[in-house]
């Protein structure tokens, strides 16, 4: 099916909780809680950059209540954010998550919504590129999948989404905001236990307060999932839609690639997206992003990983100044489980990108984090 892309937000880790015996209703809590340092040499890549320190706390509780086929999910966040330079304003980010599972004899639904609160220095860092502390993204996203089983190997599958995204403080003027609804129908088959295959209409919409933004997006798309074993597994997606983007009417192609292939003590991922993704400031920009990462156990208490992102924009989207052609970084951490419940860990990172616009300068920027996290044991109560 094809991948909706939602905008991106640094987060709390998702907590899996087992949901005990299945006929008995369990409601559970997950808490984390965690406190973070940071330096940043540049932390709004600018050309002329100006390093500045921060320190983050967080606490995020998830609250479950499960049952033999469904079950919900409330989490609350709140991260408490501030930065050694006074210019760089309130980071603080909030957010509520809410979700419902289903699960029948034939069919299943999933329900998920959530609203976010955060700092542009969090949610534009690879979109707009206006990034400021005094000025904060209101997110409104809600989202639905079904599924229906017609046969043991054909499937039904929708996905509806919508997102609702405004900005208040400093730089809300250049950052409109815009609604999203996006949607997908399509028939699943699975041509054996390892592999499936998907044909599907999509289509999505946006529509912004700037004057003769308002843009759409209708197209057909087949998918093939297929592991090739236990370890190696592939998902690859192609796509041709017809645009109108900002008046003017295009075709254009979506695309995207992922392999995943899993080691005795590492991960490796791979993947390639093609696609157009709504942007703050009223327009959906095409965009390429090519991911690269490797986690590995180096000790029963100590694990490492690598990673590398490549995020290529369109030329258009350049010389109308609506974000920079492209940005590189890459980062390696470590993380020691010092206790059942502690975890410490260290990051470095690296940015290479240019100015906004046309501009062939090129900025760049590092960050180094440590990081503590204390995630008690999760509490419940059965009945």
């Amino acid at each position: 099916m094809r991948q909706i892309a939602y905008p991106a937000a640094v987060g709390c880790g998702w907590l899996a909780v087992n949901s005990g015996p299945a006929a008995a209703a369990e409601w559970s809590v997950t808490p984390l809680y965690s406190s973070s340092v940071d330096y940043d040499s540049n932390r709004r890549l600018a050309a002329v950059g100006r390093s500045s320190e921060a320190t983050v706390l967080t606490a995020d509780l998830r609250f479950k209540r499960a049952l033999e086929n469904w079950d919900i999910v409330i989490e609350p966040r709140y991260s408490f954010r501030r930065y050694s330079d006074s210019a760089l304003g309130n980071g603080d980010d909030r957010s509520l998550f809410a979700g419902y599972d289903f699960t029948g004899e034939r069919n299943s639904l999933s329900l998920s919504g959530s609203v976010w609160d955060q700092s542009t220095l969090l949610t534009e860092f690879l979109e707009t590129g206006i990034v400021s502390g005094n000025t904060h993204r209101r997110l409104g996203q809600m989202s639905g999948t079904w599924t229906w089983n017609q046969t043991e190997r054909l499937q039904l599958v929708t996905q509806l989404s919508y997102l609702d995204v405004s900005y208040r403080g400093q730089e809300s003027a250049r950052l409109p905001g815009y609604r999203y609804p996006a949607g997908t129908i399509g028939e699943r088959f699975y041509f054996s236990e390892a592999g499936s295959f998907t044909v599907s209409a999509y289509g999505s919409a946006l529509s912004s307060d700037t004057r003769g933004n308002s843009s759409h997006e209708y197209g057909l798309q087949a998918a093939v999932l297929y592991a090739f074993s236990e370890r190696t597994r592939v998902d690859a997606s192609v796509g041709e839609s017809s645009r109108v983007l900002a008046g003017e009417s295009s075709h254009g192609t979506d695309a995207s690639v992922s392999l995943t292939h899993y080691m005795t003590l590492s991960n490796l991922n791979l993947s390639y997206v093609r696609s157009l993704v709504p942007y703050g400031n009223g327009f959906l920009v095409e965009r390429e992003q090519v991911t690269a990462s490797v986690s590995r156990s180096l000790t029963p208490c100590l694990d490492g990983s690598l990673s590398a992102l490549h995020v290529k924009n369109n030329q258009t989207a350049v010389l109308l100044n609506l974000d920079r052609h492209s940005y590189d970084s890459v980062s390696a951490s470590l993380t020691w489980r010092a206790l059942e419940t502690w975890n410490l860990a260290a990051q470095l990172a690296g940015v290479r990108t240019q100015a906004p616009g046309s501009s062939t300068e090129t900025i760049y920027g590092w960050r180094g984090a440590v990081t503590l996290t204390w995630t008690p044991l999760p509490s419940s109560r059965s009945r």
